[in-house]
């Protein structure tokens, strides 16, 4: 019983050292203590001479592949990080603005814990009430890009930001700015108010080389923490649209992957085994069957991110229509379209007056069979192909209407910006889509034959926010129609404008009415 006896007597000695002061009494009575490292009976309390006189545990001996993955690993890690930041973001929350009613918190809010849960939730002050001015705070990640302290993040990280501070893991801060953003691929770039005087640039790979079961890690600041890194593997490889969405319209690409992504990963760098990035972490799918992030592919990123370093911003061509894929419409309904429709093809649900595809003859109901000679069976190859094209470019569009084949020529046009397009397309309440498929139902534990619009991300400051709307929840009706795509959710909740609307959305625990007035 001696031992612990002494080792409470050495923490005393250490706490009373810690508060002597200038009291000389003092000073002798703590140089008099056991807390002397020459006393043998305090080494004697110290934990590697703890007595084991019973049996230990064996010490194991990896095999010496594991031991090279795990350096594999742990070299990456060390190698990226010093390029990798967080990103504190300061939001102005406008004055005076108008809050949503609060939502039900239903009976699992423990008592007492109502204003922690008003706090950090942000459920609102009441139906007419006026929400208290003051800034709102989110955290994300970024990476340093180049030597002139660029640094890439994402666009819904930085949106809105009144104040940024970039934080490195070694605790150093710098106030920082955002140069510019692109919500259609979701990049931003920021920028040092004052550059430190060393930087580490992170290394760019070739995300156009990756491998499905290749390995990567994902590395930012989840929860407010300085840095961490999960591992897993490349999941998934392909284009997006139809069941894959990421948080920009604009994504043509996406890199799946297994290593965990939590919140305030957004923004980080996915990195391979060579501590190169490969990709910008952005969207989390979180479920009772598991989590998977997505990534954008760094090539695209890289690109984009210059442009805005020269620019300030992306320009992009358009067609001024709005699109769906032919394949998600019932059978029975096609006869609407038209006859001798195609099986896959491209439907035209708006065309943009004054637009390129308006005055090339294109109109509602229309259905896109190739786009440049190529075969149209998605409206993602529409996007695709219009996206890889240049403003002013010429292109050909064929299409069927009333059984008929026609051919139109359209000379594309620059996307106008989200703030000057007006009417519904202007209306947004702060999401980002995924189309629900069998497996992602699953996973989110509903019934596998639902259909509807998987929630992917919510923005911290949106409508959608003040709505109560969480990932994972499925919108499945919106204002009493029934939606079974990320298109059709989009288009419905647009072509109602800035009225308020309701919605009919089913996660794990049931289904429920929310009502949200876009912005």
């Amino acid at each position: 019983m001696r031992a612990p006896y002494l080792v409470v007597m050495g923490v005393a000695a250490v706490l009373t050292a810690c508060d002597t002061g200038s009291d000389p009494a003092a000073r002798e009575r703590a140089a008099a203590s056991p807390s002397d490292s020459s006393n043998p009976a305090v080494a004697r309390a110290a934990p590697s001479t703890w007595r084991t006189t019973a049996d230990v545990t064996p010490k194991t001996e990896p095999p010496r592949v594991a031991e090279i993955l795990s350096d594999a690993f742990a070299n990456a890690a060390k190698a990226i990080r010093p390029s990798v930041v967080r990103l504190d973001v300061e939001m102005k929350r406008a004055r005076g603005k108008m809050a949503q009613a609060p939502q039900p918190r239903g009976p699992a809010t423990p008592p007492g814990m109502e204003d922690f849960f008003e706090r950090f939730f942000d459920f609102g002050f009441g139906d007419g009430m006026l929400s208290p001015p003051g800034p709102e705070r989110g955290t994300g990640s970024g990476v340093v890009i180049d030597a002139d302290g660029h640094i890439v993040t994402n666009s819904h990280v930085v949106r809105g930001a009144g104040r940024v501070m970039i934080a490195f893991s070694d605790g150093q801060k710098y106030a920082g700015k955002v140069v510019g953003s692109d919500p259609y691929t979701d990049v931003a770039v920021v920028r040092f108010e004052k550059k430190p005087e060393t930087l580490t640039v992170a290394r760019l790979g070739n995300s156009d080389e990756l491998r499905v079961g290749q390995w990567v890690i994902a590395v930012g600041s989840p929860l407010g923490l300085t840095q961490t890194v999960t591992a897993g593997i490349v999941s998934g490889l392909g284009r997006t649209g139809g069941r894959i969405q990421l948080s920009g319209e604009r994504v043509r690409r996406y890199v799946q992957t297994d290593a965990l992504i939590n919140p305030g990963n957004s923004g980080g760098p996915l990195v391979n085994l060579r501590g190169e990035v490969v990709g910008i972490n952005s969207v989390i799918n979180v479920g009772p069957g598991g989590s998977y992030g997505f990534a954008i592919p760094v090539k695209q990123v890289s690109e984009v991110a210059q442009t805005i370093v020269k620019e300030g911003r992306v320009r992009y061509p358009y067609m001024g229509v709005m699109i769906g894929n032919l394949e998600d419409i019932p059978p029975e309904q096609r006869g609407e379209i038209g006859r001798n429709l195609p099986d896959k093809g491209v439907v035209v649900s708006e065309v943009t007056p004054g637009g390129p595809a308006a005055e090339a003859g294109l109109k509602p109901g229309d259905v896109i069979t190739k786009i440049g000679g190529t075969a149209a069976t998605s409206a993602w190859d529409v996007i695709d192909f219009v996206s890889g094209q240049s403003i002013g470019s010429k292109v050909i569009v064929e299409y069927r209407r009333d059984g008929k084949t026609g051919r139109v020529e359209m000379k594309l046009a620059e996307l106008p910006a989200p703030e000057t397009r007006g009417g519904p397309e202007g209306a947004t309440i702060g999401i980002s889509l995924q189309t629900l498929t069998e497996p992602l139902a699953r996973s989110l534990g509903v019934d596998p034959n639902l259909r509807g619009a998987v929630i992917a991300e919510v923005r911290p400051d949106s409508p959608a926010a003040r709505a109560g709307l969480q990932a994972g929840d499925i919108i499945r009706d919106v204002n009493s129609k029934p939606v079974a795509s990320a298109e059709e959710a989009v288009a419905a909740i647009r072509s109602a404008g800035k009225k308020r609307q309701l919605l009919r959305v089913t996660n794990a625990a049931g289904t429920r009415f929310v009502t949200v007035t876009p912005e």
